[in-house]
């Protein structure tokens, strides 16, 4: 595999530059602040996306989060993809300038890790009814582990409403057999609400329980990890908010 030394060779990044003329508020669609492109034969994979940084570095830089794109999603040659981002605490802070990375895009034969550009965004996030980011983390597993926890923020969820989690990437590719996880296995280790399993569609699925604020973390038992170390996988989270989001974890 080659590593892009001149990361635009491979990977071309256009930021929206400034973008101040839209508020982004708490309860804003995603806004765009960039495009990538893929500029090689070959399907390229995001891993990550994530914000750098805001203005100065006096600014917390959780205040936003990528919406897109999510840890898996490809960039077929030739073919464009919208980075946006969307408020992930409710606070405002007015116009800064954002720095976002790219953390690392994967062909077959090429990767990318490490670009970074800037866009000026108009954080009002303190504003509107605030769902915000629904961080989502899988945990790094070892080759003999047979329990894994995810853990993500319900807040904007909603009673009653569900939160669905995909692990198809590392059931479908070899990484990781939830076949033998049935609801029984599963263990809500902080959170109020339920949670089942679909074997045959690798997903779990989670009902909150009143309005949720605080993060729910949710232990899976029975799986068999047969990837090798090294190797990730990405999980991805959807709501009845309208939320996605997802991660990237690691064979260790």
């Amino acid at each position: 595999m080659t590593t892009a030394a001149d990361s635009s060779t491979y990977l071309g990044i256009e930021s929206e530059g400034d973008v101040t003329g839209t508020e982004l508020k708490g309860n804003s669609d995603p806004l765009r602040v960039g495009t990538l492109s893929n500029n090689v034969n070959e399907p390229l994979e995001i891993q990550d996306v994530s914000v750098a940084s805001i203005g100065d570095g006096t600014v917390d830089d959780t205040i936003l989060a990528v919406s897109s794109p999510i840890p898996g999603d490809t960039i077929e040659t030739d073919n464009l993809m919208s980075i946006t981002v969307e408020c992930a605490e409710p606070q405002s802070v007015g116009e800064r300038e954002v720095t976002l990375l790219v953390d690392r895009v994967e062909g077959e034969t090429v990767s990318i890790a490490g670009p970074t550009f800037n866009a000026t965004v108009d954080i009002q996030c303190g504003k509107g009814k605030f769902s915000g980011s629904a961080s989502v983390n899988a945990s790094d597993i070892g080759t003999g582990d047979t329990t894994q926890t995810v853990s993500f923020d319900p807040t904007g969820v909603g009673s009653n409403g569900e939160v669905t989690i995909d692990f198809s990437d590392p059931q479908d590719n070899g990484g990781v057999n939830y076949t033998n996880v049935t609801d029984v296995d599963l263990t809500v280790q902080s959170g109020k609400g339920t949670t089942s399993f679909d074997a045959e569609s690798s997903q779990l699925t989670y009902t909150t329980q009143g309005n949720e604020k605080d993060p729910v973390t949710i232990e899976l038992s029975d799986i068999v990890v047969v990837g090798a170390i090294g190797e990730s996988y990405q999980i991805t989270y959807t709501d009845t908010d309208g939320r996605q989001d997802g991660d990237t974890f690691e064979i260790t």
